[in-house]
């Protein structure tokens, strides 16, 4: 079931406390870090949010326990993509097909793929 980004956005507090911005932009930071880095037992922490996440995530309950469970099957992290409805959850190649098993199982009305990363980007030859 998609939630549309305009109920979504309905959520969210019109105003934003700068502590809970500047908390984001050091999250979006150490994001980056921990990729350039491949630090990725800081992935978790790095994907943190103070802004939309948790308000978003509310209007789909589900999605919390979709979190919990990618975690505790491997995700390096878990977080929402878009509006509210699709979460993006990273992990090991060697562990990307119990993550999508173990989810599949608990939620089978949703649907579960493995992409691969593509580190080049556009290629202009």
């Amino acid at each position: 079931k998609a939630i549309s980004t305009k109920r979504s956005r309905t959520t969210l507090s019109p105003t934003v406390s700068h502590k809970d911005a500047a908390y984001n932009v050091g999250r979006g930071s150490f994001l980056t870090a921990a990729l350039i880095t491949q630090n990725y037992a800081l992935l978790r922490d790095a994907c943190k949010d103070k802004l939309h996440q948790t308000q978003r995530m509310g209007n789909m309950p589900v999605l919390f326990e979709v979190q919990k469970e990618a975690y505790n099957s491997g995700a390096l992290m878990s977080t929402l993509s878009g509006s509210g409805s699709t979460f993006f959850n990273m992990a090991f190649r060697e562990d990307a097909k119990n993550l999508k098993f173990r989810l599949s199982k608990k939620f089978p009305h949703f649907r579960v793929e493995i992409f691969d990363f593509d580190n080049d980007g556009l290629v202009i030859k």
